[in-house]
């Protein structure tokens, strides 16, 4: 038994105590109330059941601190008995009060959430209140035991400040998303948000102006995402949002645009100040860009400094994935129209020769991607590409070229006996970012009977924005296929040298603007 020094003196509760007493024997009954009555006295709100229907439904009428419980009622016995006051009140502590309990009886009961096992014959009802008060003060300190647990759990994966997801956990609802949509062929989205000029309102105005953009922006950026979305703060203004299961990019553009006005509204900072807090926000998606959560923001990142940048140099924002989203539900049939041009075998690949100035000879030719649209008629590739590219519908397509280009140098070859004879085919940075691309190409060089050295790939300037190490070793290992690699329209809009220092290339097709105007040479 207990002794009352046990227990400190701010243990014994204080105010009402609600107490519920479930026994079916009205002189036990009786006698339990008259024990309870002398010691709570005034304090105690005692409640009575015969039944354990009558308990479970007292006990979801209203709280109640502690259950005094006989196993055998009219309705149930034994462990069943205390299994129904456990699922009404999982959280009050019940003390066992019975006729009948034995030692592996009880035992079983401590097992299924019992606080106190008393057999009636044993123990005076005097001693009740005491195990009672001993019952509620150890259910007390459980209860705070489990809250810090649940706390610092909490704080273990989520931010401190705006109560967002922390790196950890963020990483591992992606890492979950992206297992779901392996597994069922699904698209998952990412969007990277950085928010401009943090640091001077920071230093400016004191971190507490600081702290209070940023949780309101957290909470503005969870106000616009669905339920099934994750919403993360990675580290200082960095914020990340994870969107399962999308269709499209057009998906990922969507919830970016709409991030975009939800931050609009100025945003109170304290003593009177507001101000309006603009955002750079890049999207991924997988499996187009990257396979892995690292990849996928790794991707991300890229594409918000991209906007970041171009904004810098005064150029006109660009959008997530290069395609601004005037219509939402044009976009969406336009990208439904291009599935079924796809489908039906309305793109077809023409063919433009490289002549040798020289000799007047063909030396090769270009692969070039042209939509022959029923009621349209020809539509130019700088109609549909910029979607295909946006939707992921590059890679099919890009396969489509790729494929039917290596048949035709076969077909020429052979026919012109030629064995010098290239084709060059376009190559989107879509494609370049593709999990395995030389593998896809090498398997395309087999199946067509097409030699490597036939196949030239063509980089437009805007892939090499894309450069990263995994592009650098996808391109390495193209070229180690044997295929010629060469950087189309150089001269236009060309941002980075560092890329053609690093890259495995082989020539470079330089834009007729570029050399237009260049002094004709006579020989002599």
């Amino acid at each position: 038994m207990i002794p009352d020094e046990t227990l400190p003196a701010d243990a014994r509760p204080e105010g009402v105590i609600r107490i519920l007493l479930v026994e079916n024997d009205e002189g036990d009954a009786a006698r339990s109330a008259a024990a309870l009555g002398d010691a709570f006295g005034s304090r105690l709100a005692l409640l009575h059941a015969a039944t354990l229907s009558h308990a479970i439904r007292l006990l979801m009428e209203g709280p109640v601190d502690v259950v005094l419980v006989e196993l055998e009622l009219p309705d149930s016995n034994g462990l069943a008995t205390l299994a129904g006051i456990r699922g009404a009140a999982p959280g009050v502590p019940v003390v066992l009060y019975a006729r009948s309990l034995d030692e592996p009886l009880a035992v079983r009961a401590l097992r299924v959430g019992a606080q106190e096992c008393l057999c009636k014959t044993r123990t005076s009802i005097d001693e009740v209140p005491r195990l009672l008060r001993f019952a509620m003060e150890r259910q007390r300190h459980l209860a705070a035991l489990d809250a810090a647990r649940m706390q610092a759990a909490h704080r273990a994966t989520h931010d401190p400040l705006t109560g967002l997801a922390n790196r950890g956990l963020f990483l591992d609802h992606l890492d979950r998303a992206l297992a779901f949509g392996a597994r069922y062929g699904r698209k998952t989205g990412l969007l990277f948000v950085d928010l401009d000029g943090f640091k001077l309102i920071n230093d400016s105005l004191g971190h507490a102006a600081g702290d209070r953009l940023l949780v309101e922006v957290a909470r503005r950026l969870l106000g616009t995402v669905r339920r099934s979305d994750a919403v993360a703060r990675l580290g200082g203004d960095e914020f990340v949002v994870l969107l399962p299961d999308v269709n499209s990019r057009l998906d990922v553009a969507h919830v970016r645009d709409m991030i975009l006005r939800c931050l609009e509204e100025p945003i109170d900072l304290g003593d009177g100040r507001a101000e309006r807090v603009a955002a750079s926000v890049g999207g991924a998606m997988s499996p187009l860009d990257g396979a892995t959560a690292q990849e996928l923001l790794d991707a991300a990142d890229v594409a918000m400094y991209r906007e970041k940048y171009s904004r810098r140099r005064g150029r006109m924002p660009t959008p997530v994935f290069g395609l601004r989203v005037q219509d939402e539900t044009v976009a969406h049939q336009r990208e439904m129209r291009l599935r079924a041009a796809l489908d039906a075998g309305e793109l077809a690949v023409h063919y433009q020769p490289q002549i040798d100035v020289a000799t007047q000879r063909v030396v090769g030719l270009e692969a070039l991607l042209r939509w022959h649209d029923p009621d349209q008629g020809m539509v130019a590739p700088s109609s549909f590409l910029p979607l295909a590219e946006d939707t992921g519908l590059i890679v099919p397509i890009g396969d489509l070229v790729l494929r039917e280009a290596c048949a035709a140098a076969v077909s020429w070859r052979r026919e012109h006996g030629d064995d010098a004879l290239r084709v060059g085919v376009n190559l989107s940075a879509v494609q370049l970012r593709e999990k395995a691309f030389e593998d896809r190409v090498q398997r395309i060089l087999e199946e067509t009977g097409c030699p490597a050295d036939a196949l030239v790939l063509e980089l437009t300037e805007s892939s090499t924005l894309y450069e990263s190490d995994h592009a650098l070793e996808t391109l390495r290992a193209v070229r180690a296929l044997g295929v010629r690699l060469f950087v189309d329209d150089f001269g236009v809009g060309f941002d980075s040298l560092a890329f053609l220092r690093e890259a495995p290339l082989d020539g470079f097709k330089i834009d007729r603007r570029f050399v237009g105007r260049m002094p004709a040479c006579t020989c002599t």
